[in-house]
C-alpha cells in the first residue's frame, strides 16, 4: 500500500512461530536465499550497526548502506537511512511481527518517508518498492514455513 508518506507490504500470514520467523529476517548472511528484493545484507543485529546492502528496485542491484535504529526481539527491527537535517529525503523502514498464536504470525514491511523530496520520490520509486516488499514477504513466508516444517519432521 502506498500513502502520502510511507510505502507497505501485504500483511502476510506466516505458518511459523514468531521467533523462527524473526531468526529468518535477523539472520541477514543468508538473505540471498529466499530475498529477491535484497539478496544481498552483511552487518551485525545491533543498534547502530551498519548495513551494507544491495536493493533491487527493478534497475538491477543497487548498494544502499542503512543503519538499523529499532530492535524489540521477536516483533519490530526498524533500518534507516543516515538521515541527516537537512537531506531530502528521510526513510525508515520497519518489519513487524505480531504473533497469532504460537505456530504462526502476522508480517508486515512499512517504509516511512519525510523530507522536501519526498512525494517525488514516492512518486517516482513507491511502486517500485511496494513490489520489492511484497516479494520479500512472499520470500520470508516461503523460508520460514519451510525451515518449521523441517524442524517438525525432525
Amino acid at each position: 500500500m502506498i500513502t502520502e508518506n510511507s510505502v507497505s507490504s501485504d500483511e502476510v500470514i506466516i505458518n511459523a512461530p514468531a521467533e523462527l520467523v524473526w531468526d529468518v529476517i535477523m539472520d541477514f548472511e543468508s538473505y540471498g536465499l529466499w530475498n529477491t528484493f535484497c539478496p544481498s545484507m552483511k552487518g551485525d543485529a545491533v543498534l547502530g550497526s551498519p548495513l551494507e546492502m544491495q536493493v533491487d528496485l527493478g534497475n538491477g542491484l543497487q548498494p544502499q548502506v542503512e543503519y538499523i535504529t529499532k530492535i524489540e526481539p521477536c516483533q519490530t527491527v526498524v533500518w534507516s537511512m543516515e538521515n541527516k537535517p537537512g537531506d531530502p529525503i528521510h526513510a525508515n523502514r520497519a518489519q513487524h511481527l505480531t504473533p497469532i498464536d504460537e505456530r504462526s504470525c502476522r508480517y508486515v514491511s512499512v517504509d516511512e518517508f519525510s523530507g522536501d523530496m519526498m512525494v517525488p520520490m514516492i512518486e517516482q520509486l513507491g511502486e517500485q518498492v511496494e513490489r520489492g516488499f511484497n516479494a520479500c514477504a512472499v520470500g520470508l513466508k516461503a523460508r520460514a514455513e519451510a525451515l518449521y516444517r523441517a524442524s517438525e519432521e525432525e
